[in-house]
């Protein structure tokens, strides 16, 4: 009977996966509620779109740079009272955004520290879950972890289209706020158990094996200079797409600002199928630099399509294609930002590792949150947008084929 109970009882690990679940969730939940704002701002207040690019460039900028010092940190102290700290920023930052959306300097100081809150996320969290599980289950985890950051996504645009459509705008960041310091009273009270949960119980055994490296090495290793790189282009890709994807279907399909809002929220949708992808590839190729230079061919195919059509024959042709292309920018962020500091877990550094990486995610975006706008203002239309899109995914798929591992060939 007992061992029937065992059975059927949840396990420990699920439990605290589905809580990192929770926290990321609430992460993506109070980083992107400006994001899917910025249209309804804009529309609101009369801020031109370059004007809240710029404002979400600066939070962009912030949590790219402090990916480097909250990777860091993570390394050295308690990755799980930077979390809380987190949570606390950021339910702040996002309870202040109506009041500063009077002013651009205000929105733009807002903005900047939540960027920097929301930087205090991922490099802990990897921390915590690459220190506590095997290469398999943290692999198990990440995947899980990004799926409920895909659903943040849809829960945000269709949070934001609600509110817009029978309410304010304003209304979205108060609930944003809300969620956030109740998943801090849950972190808070959750994460106590982590020091003699069961997640931790087969570190000492893995901290024992751990050997240090100088870091410079163990970057080289796995090609980082064009990793960076490639990962620049997936950031410009991924989150100036998900950032202007509202105002791409408002301008070149006619609909209107609550329902190009919530038709977005197709991009997540996709975006999950384009993580189960992603592993898929991986276990066929085992490597995640081959998975993500795939990922990147299909993006390059939907970016020519996007193109040479001008945006698509159509909503129902071109918004599919925008899916399917910011989805395989995801799939390539699970393999090159999420899976691969998983490698440096006996190193000591993977904190440091997942901040590099991550960070480099953040210089794209900030380029794109502000550029995507200012080129279509510039040049009348987003057709430049679109052939710059082009270029990018070429730079990119270079990119990794120079980080691809290079062996000898046999002679025959």
């Amino acid at each position: 009977m007992q061992a029937e109970n065992s059975k059927c009882a949840p396990s420990p690990l699920a439990g605290f996966v589905l809580l990192f679940c929770a926290v990321y969730f609430t992460s993506y939940l109070t980083r992107k509620c400006y994001e899917a704002s910025m249209l309804a701002i804009c529309d609101a207040t009369g801020l031109a779109r370059s004007a809240a690019g710029l404002a979400g460039t600066a939070a962009v900028a912030l949590y790219g740079s402090g990916q480097f010092v909250t990777g860091w940190l993570a390394d050295r102290m308690d990755p799980r009272r930077i979390i809380l700290a987190a949570l606390l920023l950021t339910a702040a930052c996002n309870a202040s955004m109506p009041m500063a959306a009077g002013s651009v300097a205000a929105l733009v100081a807002v903005n900047a520290v939540n960027g920097f809150a929301q930087a205090m996320f991922w490099p802990p969290l990897v921390k915590i879950t690459a220190a506590s599980l095997t290469r398999e289950r943290y692999k198990g985890a990440i995947f899980w972890i990004n799926v409920a950051a895909n659903a943040a996504i849809v829960a945000t645009f269709a949070l934001v289209a609600g509110c817009v459509r029978f309410a304010s705008w304003r209304l979205s960041f108060a609930v944003a706020a809300t969620v956030a310091l109740a998943m801090a009273a849950i972190w808070a009270a959750s994460t106590r158990r982590l020091e003699t949960g069961p997640l931790t119980k087969t570190a000492p055994q893995r901290r024992t094996e751990t050997h240090r490296r100088p870091l410079f090495r163990l970057l080289a290793a796995i090609g980082l200079i064009p990793i960076a790189g490639a990962i620049i282009c997936m950031g410009i890709m991924r989150d100036g797409i998900e950032a202007w994807a509202p105002g791409i279907v408002k301008d070149v399909y006619g609909i209107g600002t609550s329902g190009s809002t919530l038709s977005v929220v197709i991009l997540p949708v996709f975006a999950v199928a384009s993580l189960a992808a992603a592993r898929a590839l991986q276990r066929r190729l085992s490597d995640e630099r081959k998975a993500a230079l795939a990922l990147f061919a299909t993006g390059f195919a939907c970016a020519v399509a996007l193109f040479a059509s001008g945006g698509g024959a159509s909503v129902a042709v071109g918004l599919p294609l925008l899916a399917i292309l910011s989805a395989s920018m995801h799939g390539a962020n699970l393999m090159l930002v999420c899976e691969l500091p998983g490698r440096f877990a006996r190193e000591g550094c993977v904190g440091t590792v997942s901040g590099i990486l991550n960070a480099g995610v953040y210089v794209g975006a900030a380029l794109s949150v502000f550029g995507f706008p200012a080129l279509r203002e510039r040049h009348s239309g987003w057709g430049i947008v679109f052939g710059l899109w082009v270029v990018i995914l070429a730079l990119g798929m270079v990119l990794l084929f120079l980080a691809l591992p290079r062996r000898r060939r046999k002679e025959t």
